[in-house]
């Protein structure tokens, strides 16, 4: 049975064809019959990556080669990755469903058109000039219609920083990870794995403003 509807489809295709400028490659790895979300979320990246040839969808196992080069651990994962195999730093650990599917669709226009064509000039020149790594972990559910703009924002810094790593954690799928972090509402972004974090959706300058301080 299809996972997205074909008005949906239809839809998807349009815009990727109004859209979309050059590849796009997603890792999806895998944990086989361990993982609960993981052959539907399969499901729902074959339909999309069906719906354009510019979109490349790789399949790999957890414990395999390119699972340990890109140091994942988790599945189901969604990793970018360019033209030479290197992460992009936007990651999906989870099954991007609910409202989170949007998400997906948005990340990957921006990832074709090079990064998000929606920030302003000077957020940008913000995000590219951080000069440490940076981790932003964004628990989010997939029926809070508030989490995308909070994954968002972090995907889109990870896009214009190399040094920048922007994931979405679902935070029903990953019980350990929000018991580890005191998930008790989202959307919740943790950075440098809890040296400040953000609880809500908020503009990206108060993100950029808590990873100055940290």
């Amino acid at each position: 049975m299809a996972k997205i509807g074909s008005e949906d489809k239809e839809r998807i295709k349009e815009l990727f064809s109004e859209n979309l400028e050059g590849d796009v490659n997603i890792h999806f790895f895998t944990d086989g019959d361990a993982c609960e979300y993981c052959e539907d979320t399969r499901e729902i990246l074959d339909e999309i990556s069906s719906l354009d040839d510019r979109i490349n969808l790789t399949v790999n196992n957890l414990g395999e080669e390119e699972a340990e080069r890109l140091g994942i651990n988790r599945a189901p994962a969604i990793v970018f990755v360019d033209d030479e195999g290197e992460d992009l730093g936007v990651h999906f650990y989870g099954i991007p469903s609910g409202y989170e599917f949007n998400t997906l669709i948005e990340d990957i226009i921006d990832i074709s058109n090079n990064g998000p064509r929606d920030l302003g000039d000077d957020i940008k020149e913000q995000i590219k000039a951080i000069d440490k790594d940076v981790r932003l972990q964004v628990f989010i559910t997939p029926t809070c219609p508030y989490c995308p703009r909070a994954v968002r924002v972090a995907h889109q810094m990870a896009m214009l920083n190399p040094k920048v790593r922007g994931e979405m954690i679902e935070a029903i799928e990953f019980r350990d990870l929000s018991e580890k972090y005191n998930v008790s509402g989202v959307p919740k972004t943790v950075i440098n794995d809890g040296a400040a974090e953000q609880v809500g959706a908020v503009p990206a300058q108060v993100i950029l403003n808590k990873i100055k301080e940290v």
